[in-house]
């Protein structure tokens, strides 16, 4: 998607002269837009703290996406330059400890401004806004969002396909998710979660219904908070990803034996020059796919065995060990684990996996994606309760695309580039519009941002279809 901003900001910029922008990315995002108006420069944002400073000096608006971790120092620059910065990321504790100083130093620094989080915050917001407007309580808000191949291109044994960030991917499947359902708090493990799995049927159209596994996502209780939700209304309030079946039973495949794991490891040392096949880090023996099957089907008995408590009353995903085992393995051989892959050394076990799912599960040139986000809410009015769904789903452009251009973009733009780069180019333009009256540490959750964005990304296509049913 940096690629996809990058002509996003250039297109901003022809048509808005007066004003500079600094996008800080990977080289990727220098391509692909016109040199008459944008210029670019080599950075490590992390050791040339002097560059970034005289950079940040020179703009009117920051856009920082570089890796998560370094936005806090893009941010310091940006306080002491007394410069305004977004980002598409979630708001860490770093960050959210410059609220205060962004706040005296007159600056917005607006974060989660893509898809998830991003448009799900937008698009919940401006429900909740007219519930709440129209006298309701919200008891129960699920939301769900996926960023996978279409369905025409699902052709592996995981459903998935990369449209973003490996490591971003695993890293957040190995986070433990935390969720309000039906008065019941409730922490899974990343293993929990992952065999608890619920099954999802959105339907995109009146022909097309899709049935998804939907898993819940990092910590649903803080966006109670976050979102002005009343606590004592509400009963449920989760929020997850999607994913096509098969891929979750692979990810507990790769947990089992500690892929997830980022500690170093000298099997994994890039400075041994010995070579280290996958099937040797499972220990699968002479007999690689019976010896790793046992190993699995321990495996997958005992997660069983330590989730079977945790969600009672709830409908989740039929599991069968065998058929999970036969799955998982399929997945494996697959990816070429259980052959004489070899692995390519990171120094960790997750990012030594990521570097074999980037080359195994990447989009050929005439693939595309689909994002899905549905979010369900249940509202409660002083006559009657409804139901209310809302829905999202975009296509990513295929080879033979012949729709025009949105917002600056070329054609054959991924799903997922579409829905992340779009929205943190919009808000750009907001802010150096001066539309956006707040200041500090903030995500798109007030009406001045999420009603013009939503308005902006409907003319482009991008736009949440609502249905409501009486209960």
């Amino acid at each position: 998607y940096r690629f996809t901003l990058s002509r996003a900001i250039d297109r901003y910029n022809m048509a808005q002269q007066q004003h500079r922008i600094l996008l800080l990315g990977s080289v990727n995002a220098a391509k692909g837009h016109n040199p008459a108006h944008v210029e670019t420069v080599q950075l490590d944002v992390g050791k040339q703290a002097a560059e970034l400073d005289a950079l940040v000096a020179k703009a009117d608006l920051v856009i920082s996406l570089v890796p998560a971790p370094m936005h806090p120092i893009v941010a310091q620059a940006c306080l002491k330059n007394k410069k305004h910065l977004l980002t598409a990321s979630y708001i860490s504790p770093a960050m959210k400890e410059l609220d205060s100083a962004a706040k005296e130093a007159g600056v917005i620094f607006l974060n989660e401004l893509g898809l998830d989080p991003g448009i799900d915050h937008m698009s919940a917001m401006a429900i909740i806004d007219e519930a709440k407007h129209k006298g309701g309580k919200i008891r129960s808000f699920v939301s769900w969002c996926g960023a996978l191949p279409a369905p025409d291109c699902m052709n592996n044994p995981l459903g998935y396909k990369f449209s973003w960030s490996p490591r971003g991917v695993l890293s957040s499947a190995g986070l433990p998710s935390t969720f309000l359902w039906e008065n019941k708090s409730t922490e899974l493990s990343p293993e929990n979660k992952w065999q608890l799995l619920l099954p999802v049927p959105v339907s995109e159209s009146d022909k097309v219904d899709h049935m998804f596994d939907g898993v819940g996502n990092r910590d649903s209780v803080s966006y109670i908070d976050v979102y002005g939700l009343n606590k004592d209304d509400l009963q449920t309030m989760f929020r997850g990803t999607l994913r096509w079946p098969g891929f979750g039973t692979v990810v507990r495949a790769f947990m089992a034996p500690g892929l997830f794991s980022s500690a170093q490891s000298s099997s994994f040392d890039p400075a041994s020059s010995e070579a280290v096949k996958w099937r040797d880090v499972l220990g699968g023996g002479d007999d690689v796919e019976a010896s790793v099957g046992a190993k699995l089907k321990a495996a997958f008995e005992k997660m069983g065995s330590e989730a079977q408590d945790k969600l009672v009353g709830v409908k989740t995903v039929p599991r069968d060990v065998s058929q999970d085992v036969s799955a998982a393995l399929a997945g494996l051989k697959w990816l070429g684990i259980t052959a004489d892959e070899v692995v390519e050394k990171k120094g960790t076990p997750i990012d030594s996996l990521c570097a074999l799912l980037e080359k195994r599960l990447s989009y050929g040139p005439a693939e595309r994606d689909i994002v899905v986000m549905q979010h369900e809410f249940i509202v409660e009015y002083p006559s009657h309760s409804e139901k209310v769904y809302s829905t999202l789903v975009v296509y990513g452009d295929n080879k033979e695309s012949k729709e025009p251009a949105a917002y600056g973009m070329l054609n054959k733009s991924t799903a997922t580039a579409k829905t992340v780069g779009l929205p943190v180019a919009m808000a750009a333009e907001l802010i150096l519009q001066g539309s956006v009256p707040q200041r500090g540490v903030i995500a798109p959750i007030y009406k001045e941002i999420y009603t013009p964005m939503l308005n902006m990304l409907r003319a482009q296509g991008i736009d949440m279809k609502e249905r409501a049913e009486k209960l």
